[in-house]
């Protein structure tokens, strides 16, 4: 992943988690998104 790819996800992620999807199970709730694993 490129650096500037790496940036821009980090900024989508923040703009997701702050309209309330969840990555992880929390106290809040269980992840309501599933993650895949990419080609590593």
């Amino acid at each position: 992943m490129s650096e500037k790819e790496a940036k821009a996800r980090i900024k989508i992620n923040k703009l997701l988690g702050e309209s309330g999807w969840r990555f992880f199970d929390t106290e809040a709730g269980k992840a309501n998104i599933l993650s895949e694993l990419g080609d590593c």
